[in-house]
């Protein structure tokens, strides 16, 4: 079975490691997500995460590895699920209406509910993503995403 790969036609070039080639509009945004002691993740405008806070990476499950790596969101080891008893994984339409990936294509506020499954634990999260903007660029540099877990944890 061939597996195929989620594009989503995003504007930006792709950051170096530890955020060298990001966007220089996302730099305070990229300190501000790691000194955070909320749950939130920056993406750059090509879906890398540029930045993560500590309680992000432990409320997802994240290694630590992934400042460093900055893969992108789709691609970080996450399991995104859908909210049936089965738990199946997403199709690739379903997984762009994840709220970080559709605030950069609609450059829009978005909301939405995503449930995931890492190292075999289940986790729903209230999830905001905000569009980040830098002018006199029209077009979405980045978003910010704020993550409330729902449940136990």
């Amino acid at each position: 079975m061939t597996q195929l790969e989620l594009v989503i036609p995003l504007r930006a070039v792709a950051p170096g490691a530890n955020g060298g080639h990001l966007h220089p509009g996302l730099a305070t945004w990229r300190a501000a997500v790691c000194a955070s002691a909320d749950v939130c993740l920056l993406l750059a405008a090509d879906t890398r995460i540029a930045a993560i806070s500590p309680r992000a990476v432990d409320a997802l499950g994240l290694g630590s590895e992934v400042e460093a790596s900055m893969p992108r969101f789709l691609h970080s080891g996450l399991r995104f699920l859908d909210f049936t008893a089965g738990a199946h994984p997403l199709t690739d339409g379903e997984l762009a209406r994840l709220a970080p990936v559709q605030a950069l294509q609609t450059d829009a506020l978005e909301r939405s509910l995503m449930r995931i499954e890492r190292r075999g634990v289940h986790r729903t999260f209230d999830v905001t993503a905000s569009p980040l903007h830098c002018p006199p660029q029209l077009d979405a540099i980045g978003a910010l995403a704020f993550m409330t877990p729902l449940g136990p944890s």
